[in-house]
């Protein structure tokens, strides 16, 4: 297999199946990022292995392209380049500290394993078997080398090697499994009162004019204006670049050809399906009865018998004299059904969400599309391609003017022909209506680089499909607000503040009291207050405010105490005295019995490894390059 591909790969095809694996794979160059004085082109060295410049692009690409993948436009503002770059660095020394930790201790990957993976991956699956175009497809549209993509397989499958045998070998004693099982499931049983802050509010009388000048005085960063500016711009769009390439019928018509592959009808089935749901919480009994009425109906199928059964309904996936095409099936179905033919019954067939039944009607073959049939697609793929060939290329050349012409972005303008825009003005945390939108923007523009330093900010991706550069226009300084526009707002943050204190100042009144025996109704009468008794509840109960629950089951166990065990939560409407009378051991129900062992033993799996790698990164030899 491997060879086959080595023979085959001439050239590149462009493909629109980049979103498969975009946030492992894709690459847009942003060398000049990594770019520094001297000819040095390595980065770091780890026991010998060097760590070249290159690879550092390469990698934060890739990490930067899954941070975009995972927030989209709302990346946060402490994910900055700099930050990104550095654990994409910190990924490849751990890397290499791995891959020579596992080959230390005997580890070994073949080719036979690399080409077994590879020909499995989903990704390059088309009618349930490898195909060789759309690998070459895939690799091709994110510039990924055939070379680089295996060795990143190889590298995976022999650091993987130590960490499965970790995770998989690690177990739960059955006295932890029962211990936190207790221990989750446990209840308490337990009387509150609450102290309403609304009833202390009113009591509060007026607040001198020395008491508002002095928290005004201490507090000053409160009430400052804070400053603003407005930024010029130049935006970077793919779907404005998209709009200006217009094809001709013969560029289309050699696009179509050169890529039949993108314009093949997948294998499509006709079927009938039976879908019996099966709830998240199931007993073992209520699981075989399911798979009996399953078994019952591929039974009553395959003796020609129509769909029907009772408690079961039909999916609304599978529509009758529908094609439906293989990838639209789930995983366990597409297994299946890949290799069935017209009158075959398929199943029991296990789904996450219960059983499935499948009767396959009648099969359609992949076919090749005529042109004419694939015109619209082929434009909209072939626009699609050259826009983000060209958004990469200009996003590169955006990046080294601006950085080349750091005090201007006129000649960035100029030279790529993209407008200057000017944002309205904005603070960091306003959120505006234009571009400043945007946190990563508006982090940008208050940064000492941009806005002491007067340069321009480097790429800043807004949107996956938008990328701008910017530099101040205008800048206002912070200013403080004056006393008499704030007075008020002081003396109800004082008089909140006094009357919170005495709330709490009562509920520990209470609760020292309450430790010393003392008989406290007077005090709670006086009050107005009323004691409120639950019944046994659980940690995760939804009947009492939950800072009530966390309280109680932070206290003592009254048993050990040989008392009440008593203590404070602040909730919504003030305080409360929280008092925990007893404690219920939680029950070790058999059914969760094998759920708690599986997640005790992957949780001891996770830190064995943890502390695996830890050991392997600290015996390596290290060093960064400055």
């Amino acid at each position: 297999m491997l060879q086959t591909i080595r023979d085959h790969t001439q050239g590149w095809i462009a493909g629109v199946i980049i979103s498969i694996i975009i946030l492992t794979f894709a690459l847009w160059g942003i060398h000049s990022y990594f770019e520094g004085g001297g000819n040095n082109n390595i980065v770091a060295v780890v026991n010998d292995n060097e760590i070249t410049k290159e690879q550092l692009a390469v990698s934060y690409e890739r990490l930067h392209k899954q941070i975009q993948y995972q927030y989209g436009a709302n990346i946060p503002a402490s994910l900055t380049d700099a930050q990104i770059k550095d654990r994409a660095l910190r990924s490849l020394i751990e890397t290499e500290a791995l891959k020579d930790s596992a080959v230390d201790q005997g580890f070994r990957v073949t080719d036979r394993q690399v080409d077994n993976f590879l020909q499995t991956m989903p990704e390059f699956q088309v009618n349930g078997g490898f195909s060789l175009e759309r690998f070459q497809t895939i690799l091709a549209s994110v510039y990924l080398s055939i070379s680089d993509f295996l060795n990143i397989i190889r590298a995976n499958l022999l650091i993987d090697q130590p960490k499965f045998g970790i995770a998989f070998s690690s177990f739960a004693l059955p006295n932890e499994t029962r211990g936190s099982m207790s221990l989750v499931n446990q209840e308490r049983e337990f009387d509150y009162l609450v102290i309403p802050l609304q009833n202390f509010l009113a009591k509060q009388g007026n607040i001198t004019q020395e008491k508002i000048q002095s928290y005004y005085d201490s507090h000053q960063k409160e009430f400052t204006q804070p400053e603003q500016v407005s930024v010029d711009y130049i935006e970077l769009n793919l779907n404005s670049l998209a709009a200006k390439i217009m094809p001709t019928d013969v560029m289309l018509k050699n696009f179509y050809q050169e890529n039949p592959g993108l314009f093949t009808a997948p294998q499509s089935f006709k079927v009938q399906d039976v879908f019996i749901p099966a709830p998240a919480t199931l007993s073992q009994a209520d699981a075989d009865k399911l798979v009996v009425q399953a078994e019952s109906t591929v039974k009553a199928l395959k003796s020609g018998s129509e769909l029907n059964n009772g408690n079961a309904k039909q999916s609304s996936l599978f529509k009758p004299n529908t094609w439906i095409p293989l990838n639209e099936f789930s995983e366990e179905v597409r297994k299946e059904i890949a290799t069935a033919k017209p009158n075959d019954v398929l199943g029991p067939i296990k789904t996450p969400e219960g059983l499935q039944v499948i009767k396959v009607v009648e099969i359609r073959n992949p076919e090749v599309l005529s042109f004419e049939v694939s015109k619209a697609r082929a434009k909209e793929l072939y626009i699609r391609q050259h826009a983000e060939e060209k958004f990469a290329e200009l996003r590169e050349r955006l990046a080294d003017l601006t950085y080349e012409h750091p005090d201007s972005l006129q000649f960035a303008s100029e030279t790529l022909n993209l407008p200057i825009q000017t944002s309205e003005v904005f603070n960091l945390e306003k959120v505006g209506k234009d571009i400043s939108q945007h946190k990563k923007v508006r982090t940008a523009a208050f940064a000492n680089d941009v806005l002491n330093l007067q340069n321009n900010s480097d790429v800043i991706s807004v949107t996956p499909e938008t990328f701008v550069v910017l530099r101040i226009k205008t800048h206002k300084p912070a200013t403080m607000m004056q006393l008499p526009s704030v007075a008020a707002q002081i003396t109800q943050r004082i008089q909140l503040k006094q009357a919170e204190n005495e709330v709490q100042s009562l509920a520990e009144n209470i609760v020292t009291n309450l430790k010393n025996g003392k008989d406290i109704n007077a005090v709670v009468k006086s009050n107005q207050l009323n004691w409120n008794q639950s019944t046994f509840l659980g940690r995760y109960a939804n009947k009492v405010d939950s800072a009530l629950l966390d309280t109680a089951f932070r206290l003592p166990d009254p048993a050990l105490l040989k008392r009440t065990s008593y203590g404070i939560a602040k909730v919504p409407q003030g305080y409360a005295v929280v008092a925990v009378k007893s404690v219920r051991v939680g029950a070790s129900d058999s059914k969760e019995y094998n759920v708690f062992a599986e997640q005790i033993q992957n949780s001891d799996g996770v830190i064995e490894y943890e502390l695996y790698k830890s050991v392997q990164l600290n015996n390596a030899k290290i060093k960064v390059m400055a």
